[in-house]
């Protein structure tokens, strides 16, 4: 896949920095969309990907083991969130989102929100990484499989010139903030947004403040080197994501390994997650297994909103800040107190997140409700050069003394016993 710029309305606006994942169809459809200039096509090298054409992956998904998915699944399966996906759509038809629907927006139009298409299928497959319901015959399940999902599109088809090929519309800083302001106005606790902007940054905040005073937290990618505009520097932000209040997800390799060639790393990144060999749903109405050959982040940040569910499904009077503390503190890390550019905290890890109990005394990031413990200064010790005495010098002193008046007098006696035997002798 080739990195290419969006246009459209999105160029206009001079938002030309969002840094997708790959989308959906097959790899010819991926190069296609390179010519063209629209967002990513999937990049389906670990399974043919074709519209039209159901079909079911039977193996079991590796999250389940990776991520120690029927630990947390015995403590919650997300029933009752809301995740609302800011993206290109969601194909309702699919058999693993049977049921997991609720209303829908678009940011563009009158408003309504049409289904994903065969020039996207990038946000169907992340629904389907979040909120996917096991079927007979497809080893496709969603991190939170009881929670619903909210598609949110932000990016738009359009006939371009009168003809019946289409362009893109967006994504924009303004699409997708308005996105995100629809979703927490009506009732999202999880808003997952599959891509991150180097620019904008006053509408990404008045957004993400926007959904954390209604009570949803922000989930964002933390940026994919794959598919950035390879003619720009490395930017040095990653809205809306970096922002407080919201969370920014890298991608690691399905060992859990990060690939620098996959992922930017930098201040701005929270938590990691699996981005690579994704399976998930797709708009022909069955599975398909994405991005076989690079960790990518907006698949990593579909997995970390399913974990993010979960958590508020247990914790449904905890705050957005509690959930994030809660996947933050209970990653997978090298050390317990220490955070890093490449995987901020560490890998998700749902089980742990539900488990947590938060005492305000646990190292790594700062708790949401408890103050950081006052340090206690270790009190000063005092370094004496003079010789510590010995105990048993005492001890020591009166034996010495009786030795030598033993020595003394057996002397005394030895001389005149000598003394004695020479008069004797005379």
């Amino acid at each position: 896949m080739r990195p290419r710029a969006l246009r459209g309305a999105a160029a206009a606006a001079g938002v030309i920095a969002m840094l997708l994942t790959a989308g959906a169809g097959a790899p010819h459809a991926a190069s296609a969309a390179s010519s063209t200039g629209t967002p990513p096509s999937v990049d389906a090298t670990a399974q043919q990907c074709t519209p039209g054409q159901r079909v079911l992956t039977p193996a079991t998904s590796y999250l389940v083991e990776r991520l120690g998915l029927e630990d947390a699944w015995a403590l919650s399966r997300g029933s009752g969130v809301t995740v609302a996906v800011v993206d290109s759509g969601v194909e309702a038809g699919n058999v693993h989102l049977s049921g997991a629907l609720v209303r829908g927006h678009t940011t563009f139009g009158d408003g309504s929100a049409p289904a994903d298409d065969d020039l996207f299928g990038h946000g169907t497959a992340i629904a389907g990484l979040i909120a996917a319901r096991p079927v007979d015959g497809s080893g496709v399940v969603g991190i939170a499989p009881g929670a619903k999902i909210m598609p949110v599109r932000a990016f738009e088809s359009a006939p371009e010139d009168g003809q019946s090929s289409r362009d893109i519309t967006g994504p924009s800083a303004a699409s997708v903030s308005a996105g995100i302001r629809w979703a927490a106005e009506h009732g999202a606790q999880i808003i997952n947004v599959s891509l991150s902007d180097d620019q904008s940054a006053g509408q990404y905040r008045t957004a993400v403040d926007f959904a954390r005073s209604r009570g949803a937290l922000v989930i964002a990618s933390a940026g994919n080197r794959k598919t950035a505009d390879s003619n720009r520097p490395d930017p040095v932000h990653f809205y809306p994501g970096e922002l407080d209040g919201a969370l920014a997800v890298a991608g690691v390799l399905r060992d859990g390994t990060w690939d620098p060639n996959s992922s930017y790393a930098g201040a701005h990144v929270d938590i990691a997650a699996p981005g690579q060999a994704m399976p998930s749903t797709y708009i022909s109405g069955g599975d398909c297994v994405f991005n076989g050959d690079s960790a990518s982040s907006s698949y990593a940040t579909a997995v970390v909103s399913g974990a993010a569910a979960l958590v508020a499904a247990r914790f449904p009077d905890e705050s957005p800040d509690q959930w994030a503390f809660r996947l933050k503190q209970s990653a997978m890390r090298v050390s317990p107190a220490e955070r890093s550019n490449t995987v901020g905290w560490g890998e998700v890890r749902p089980a742990e997140a539900l488990a947590l109990v938060d005492d305000g005394m646990l190292p790594g990031p700062p708790s949401a409700v408890h103050p950081a413990p006052t340090p206690v200064p270790t009190p000063p010790r005092t370094i004496s050069i003079d010789p510590v005495p010995d105990p048993l010098d005492p001890a020591r002193a009166i034996v010495g003394w009786a030795f030598g008046a033993g020595a003394t007098i057996s002397a005394i006696v030895l001389l005149l016993a000598r003394a004695r035997s020479r008069r004797a002798r005379r």
